[in-house]
């Protein structure tokens, strides 16, 4: 899609590509170079305080604790008090 490059340089995200990727005003892009071409990228911004649920390392043990549940890898109790008592005999 042939777009032209307007005043201070911006250019018109064509309707189409905005409907289906769910684009809505006021949201932020990440723009890179790759291999001499620009590639728009939507970012979603994450508050400080949560940004370690996004890491690497949290979304690994999510995954982990996904599978477990899958597999029927659970304990259940009725109290905190059952919890650990069912913890002390492992």
């Amino acid at each position: 899609m042939l777009r032209k490059i307007g005043q201070n340089f911006q250019i018109a995200l064509p309707q189409q590509i905005v409907r289906l990727l769910g684009l809505k005003i006021n949201e932020y892009m990440d723009i890179s170079i790759q291999d001499s071409r620009i590639v728009l990228e939507p970012q979603v911004l994450v508050p400080k305080d949560q940004a370690y649920f996004y890491s690497k390392d949290w979304q690994k043990d999510e995954h982990e604790a996904s599978k477990d549940l899958k597999r029927g890898k659970v304990t259940k109790t009725k109290n905190i008090d059952e919890l650990f008592k069912k913890l002390d005999q492992k």
